[in-house]
């Protein structure tokens, strides 16, 4: 299972620790270290990403990342040939870390866990996609 930061937040601040089988995307470790430093995080809670981030798998960038990420990005801005959004739906500009964390989801068939509504247009695309509270 990937998740998405804010999911990981939401484990950090409970000093809680994800399921076994969880991945974490290079977007998301990104975005965990500048949380941290922007937020001023102390001691305690830094030690424990740490802890995180040594436990879990981290994937990198690989070359068919690219390609998802091209796809999902087009998708999202209505401008992919022959898989027109569903109706009722606007185009949006995703932001990229979240095209990447969705990319990588796709790229290992995993669902991906996330809190907020970033992703919600994308399970046409094949996103299996897992709601959790925050």
């Amino acid at each position: 299972m990937v998740f998405d930061t804010n999911v990981v937040i939401a484990h950090l601040r409970r000093q809680q620790l994800l399921p076994l089988r969880a991945v974490l995307p290079f977007a998301v470790v990104g975005e965990l270290e500048a949380f941290a430093l922007k937020a001023d995080w102390g001691y305690q809670k830094v030690a424990f990403l740490r802890q995180l981030l040594e436990r879990y798998p981290l994937v990198g960038f690989v070359p068919e990342l690219a390609s998802l990420y091209a796809r999902l990005d087009a998708y999202s801005q209505g401008k992919l040939r022959g898989q027109p959004l569903p109706a009722g739906m606007s185009a949006r500009n995703m932001g990229k870390n979240d095209l990447w964390i969705a990319a990588t989801a796709l790229y290992l068939d995993l669902p991906l866990h996330t809190a907020d509504n970033d992703f919600d247009h994308l399970p046409a695309l094949g996103l299996a996609l897992v709601k959790e509270a925050r």
